[in-house]
């Protein structure tokens, strides 16, 4: 039976692209990085900022320390909030709890960004708890999501998680909850063939998602 549904923050509930693509581009100018094409820009959005800042600006991993402390300095000045609802989202998440269903977030996006958010666009009301990374990078996609179950009950078989990335697909393998994709985020594009063990489907707009958890 299903008793929690867990939404990843960005390119699922959330389209923060703006915010972080233009402190991305702030980071590289300040740091004098290579420029960066609008495909590599919009990769930064969703994994861990120290494997993007490694893997794409070929960091060392004090050089990528060192960008993320720029990166965050200028995100919380405000272009945290330069972001916009999904379309759907608020009245997905009004009807899952009008189905008594718990909705919690499990983000890659520090706690101190992530709580704002949420209670910008008004989805405080519909959400608990908002289970975002540590400053250090420590905890993987599968740690929040294990931090999210314990701080709402139930087990790893009554909740799914909702995601737009194969950082979400497979720390929900690694978790043991099962996994629909959505293809209106940053990660996964509609058609595509997602191959992972706890994948039970994907959909192409919010509103589809409540469809699909009321099979489960």
């Amino acid at each position: 039976m299903l008793k929690n549904v867990i939404f990843d923050l960005d390119g699922t509930l959330l389209d923060t692209s703006e915010g972080i693509i233009e402190s991305v581009q702030y980071t590289a100018e300040k740091l004098k990085m290579k420029q960066l094409n609008e495909n590599e820009l919009k990769s930064f959005i969703g994994p861990p900022l120290k494997k993007s800042f490694i893997d794409i600006c070929k960091c060392t991993e004090t050089e990528a320390q060192k960008a993320i402390t720029v990166f965050r300095s200028y995100y919380q000045e405000g272009a945290v909030f330069h972001a916009r609802i999904y379309d759907g989202i608020e009245e997905l998440c009004r009807r899952l709890c009008e189905q008594g269903i718990r909705i919690g977030v499990a983000t890659n996006k520090p706690q101190r960004f992530a709580v704002p958010l949420i209670q910008k666009f008004g989805l405080d009301k519909y959400t608990d708890p908002v289970c975002g990374a540590d400053e250090e990078g420590k905890h993987g996609k599968a740690d929040l999501i294990r931090q999210c179950i314990s701080n709402m009950g139930g087990t790893v078989s009554e909740t799914v998680l909702v995601g737009d990335t194969e950082n979400d697909a497979n720390g929900a393998q690694e978790a043991g909850v099962e996994f629909i994709a959505v293809t209106y985020g940053f990660g996964f594009k509609k058609g595509e063939k997602i191959v992972n063990s706890h994948f039970i489907g994907s959909v192409d707009d919010p509103i589809e998602i409540f469809d699909m958890l009321r099979k489960r």
